[in-house]
This record gives structure tokens, C-alpha cells and sequence, in this order.
């Protein structure tokens, strides 16, 4: 594993940073000063395990950062894209108030790498980071920005992906290597589903189609639109659950079930639903055709996860079932908040109903915070309900603290 060396070539020389150097433990006042500070302490300890000179994190704590040889490790693909579309929402916010270095950090990191994709083009997965360089031309309006986007997005919807959307691996060996079928780049191996090169899993509707409609509403190109409309409602007609409201991860699911009997709903997958729709209703024209029907889901959805709120305000691994892991997890419950602020500041959920759904979400989040800033109780990377400690955080769960908090200070104007 790598180790730290002196000095770590740190974007930030943070010795000066208060609320790091001090160790204080965030606060969970309900006021804009408070948010922000907590907000800095995270991504300010975040970004102490980030190398500016490979534009990767790394460090001692391996819980921190995704090491460049392992699974969903590409710079480019989700685990990254997830982080800096939240950490674009702080930099903004940091930028208004006069702080432009998290701004610079962003900026850098695009351009270091051309505004390129990951090397699966039909998986949202890897083009995700797209929703990065779209919130970057919107202040810096610069054409290469987008240059990529347009050519991957433009070639699949010349050439879509016919897939069915059912999740199966394939486990057979190639006749002519007598090796396992698998995707293979940059060096990286992972098992081969095709049914990912479309939108068949929970997470894919945070990661595609926000991308394929903010760049609808940038160019003014309605094929995007009209490519990202039809996907996801035929995703909606395979994973949502009309009966509980809810999403489930993707067709291995259907049929399973917890031990008290309930279906198997796993908090991060539904939580990618509810900031992944968030999102999309963010850039979706207001005179759209279906702009009631998106609407409408995304209601239904959050008045139901209302109901599976734990008291201590965060959400189990598994909704329905919260003792079969009766664990904190904050990756999931930040993704919810999120939705659920932006919909209350966006006036599409009800204010008086669910503030206080929200903002106990937000104390809970805060309350994960370690003194030294570094977020707790993240599930880590899977699939599925599974066992958190408190010691367990990841990027991509800072980008969903940061998306929590950026809409968090704007309710508590």
C-alpha cells in the first residue's frame, strides 16, 4: 500500500485550517456559518490524501481513497465523478465568499484530463464526470469543455445499446485465451454485464441521464433530451416498485427478501434515485411534456423513504429491514438529504412536512463527522445491504455531504 511521504506534494497547506489543525468536533447548529464550517472541515480532510502532482488520493488510510489498481478505481470513472460533483457545489459556494482554491482544484483537474471520459462509453458509470465539465463551462464557458461529451453522447445515439435490461454476469471462458470473459482497461479487470451498457441499475439514474440533460439545456439540443427521457423511464418501469414506492438496485432483487419478510431495498442504490432525480429535475425544462410525471415520482419517492427515517435521523443499509444491519450509514442517508433539500428548496416537496425530516438528517450526518473532519460510517463499495463502521468512509460519500450541505445553507436562509 502507499504511505505518506514528506511532504505529500498537498493541494493545500491547511496548518493554518482552525477547524482541522484544532480537531474540533463539526457543529450541528442549524445556521449558515455552521453548515459552512462543517462543510470545510470534511473536504479540507478529504483533501489532505489527495497528491495534486497525479491528480489521485492516496495516503495511510485506505478507506480514504481508491487505490489506482483496484476496482472502480478509474480517475475517471464513478467513485471520482460522484466526489467532484459535489465538491463542485463547495467550491462555488466557497468561491462566493471569496475562497477560489477549491474552484482551482476543480478546474485543474479537468483540464489535466482533456475533459475525457472513461474508456466504457455506453456505461454511465464512466461518463458521470461529464456532470463535472458541464457545471465548469457553465462559469468558464470554454468550448473544449465539452468537446468529448458531444462526441461520445452523439455516437450513442447513432449506434444505442440494444441490451435487455435484466442484470446477468457473464461467467464463460474465452475459447481462444482460456481466460475468464471479463472488461479489461487501463490494466483494470471487472466482471463483464452487459446490461450495464444501459441504465439498469439504481445508481446509473445519479450518473447518466443528469449529464444528457443539463447538456440538452447547455447546447439547446433536444436529441439529448429525448435519448436521456426514454432511457429512464424504461429503467422506471423495470425498478420501481409501484406497490412501496421505492427503487430496487437492479432485476437481482426482485424476488428476494429479508428475514422479516420485506424487500430487499438497499439505502445508497435508492438514495443514488433520490439526488439522481434531484438532479435531473434541476436542468429538466419546466414546460416540459413529462415535467409532472418526473415530478410526481420523485414525491412518492421521498414521502416514502420519510417513513423508513431511523430516530437517531440517518437510514440503515437495508430501508425495510433496518435490523438486519443495524448500522449508522451516512453515504445513503446524504444522498436522500440532498433530495430532500433540494426539493423543499425547489418548492416541489412540502416545507412544513419535511424540514424536520431533512434537517434531523443533517444533524446525524454532521454527528458522523470525527473531530479531525474525516465522515464516518460509509458502506463501502457494493451492491447491496452490508455492515459499516464508524472508521469507514469514502470519496464518493463526501460528494454526497457536500451536495447535502450546498442545499442545506440555502434552506437556512
Amino acid at each position: 500500500m502507499k504511505r505518506f511521504i514528506t511532504p505529500l506534494f498537498l493541494i493545500f497547506t491547511l496548518a493554518t485550517n482552525t477547524s482541522c489543525s484544532a480537531e474540533t468536533k463539526a457543529s450541528s447548529t442549524l445556521d449558515k456559518q455552521s453548515i459552512y464550517s462543517s462543510m470545510k472541515q470534511v473536504i479540507d480532510w478529504q483533501l489532505l490524501h489527495y497528491n495534486k502532482e497525479k491528480y489521485e488520493f492516496e495516503g495511510d488510510d485506505k478507506k480514504s481513497y481508491i487505490a489506482l489498481d483496484e476496482g472502480d478505481s478509474d480517475p475517471l470513472g464513478w467513485v471520482y465523478a460522484s466526489f467532484h460533483i459535489g465538491m463542485d457545489r463547495w467550491a462555488k459556494l466557497a468561491d462566493s465568499k471569496g475562497d477560489s482554491k477549491y474552484l482551482k482544484l476543480q478546474y485543474e483537474y479537468a483540464k489535466h484530463y482533456n475533459y475525457l471520459l472513461g474508456p466504457r462509453i455506453y456505461n454511465a458509470d464512466d461518463y458521470a464526470v461529464g456532470q463535472l465539465y458541464l457545471d465548469l463551462y457553465e462559469k468558464y464557458k470554454e468550448p473544449e469543455m465539452l468537446v468529448p461529451l458531444k462526441v461520445i453522447f452523439d455516437t450513442i445515439i447513432q449506434s444505442p445499446s440494444t441490451v435487455g435490461l435484466e442484470i446477468e454476469v457473464v461467467d464463460q471462458v474465452s475459447k481462444i485465451s482460456g481466460q475468464k470473459i471479463q472488461d479489461s482497461y487501463n490494466g483494470l479487470t471487472s466482471a463483464l454485464v452487459p446490461a450495464k451498457n444501459r441504465w439498469s441499475w439504481a445508481d446509473a439514474i445519479f450518473m447518466g441521464p443528469p449529464v444528457w440533460i443539463h447538456l440538452a439545456k447547455i447546447t439547446g439540443d433536444d436529441k439529448y433530451l429525448d435519448f436521456a427521457d426514454k432511457e429512464f423511464w424504461e429503467t422506471v418501469n423495470l425498478l420501481w416498485d409501484e406497490e412501496d414506492h421505492l427503487f430496487y438496485r437492479d432485476s437481482r432483487f426482485f424476488e428476494k427478501r429479508e428475514k422479516n419478510g420485506e424487500k430487499v431495498i438497499w439505502a445508497r442504490g435508492v438514495g443514488w434515485v433520490a439526488a439522481g432525480l434531484a438532479r435531473i429535475l434541476e436542468h429538466l425544462p419546466k414546460d416540459h411534456i413529462k415535467r409532472a410525471k418526473y415530478e410526481d415520482i420523485f414525491v412518492k419517492l421521498m414521502t416514502r423513504l420519510a417513513g423508513a427515517q431511523q430516530s437517531d435521523g440517518l437510514w440503515r443499509p437495508s430501508v425495510l429491514a433496518p435490523e438486519s444491519q443495524p448500522y449508522r450509514e451516512t453515504s445513503g442517508t446524504a444522498l436522500m438529504a440532498y433530495g430532500y433539500a433540494f426539493g423543499i428548496n425547489n418548492g416541489l416537496l412540502n416545507k412544513e412536512k419535511f424540514t424536520p425530516v431533512v434537517e434531523k438528517a443533517w444533524k446525524a450526518l454532521v454527528s458522523s463527522v470525527q473531530p479531525n473532519g474525516k465522515l464516518g460510517w460509509v458502506q463501502q463499495i457494493g451492491y447491496k445491504p452490508e455492515s459499516v463502521t464508524e472508521d469507514d468512509t469514502q470519496i464518493f460519500a463526501i460528494g454526497a455531504f457536500l451536495l447535502t450541505g450546498s442545499e442545506m445553507y440555502k434552506l437556512v436562509n
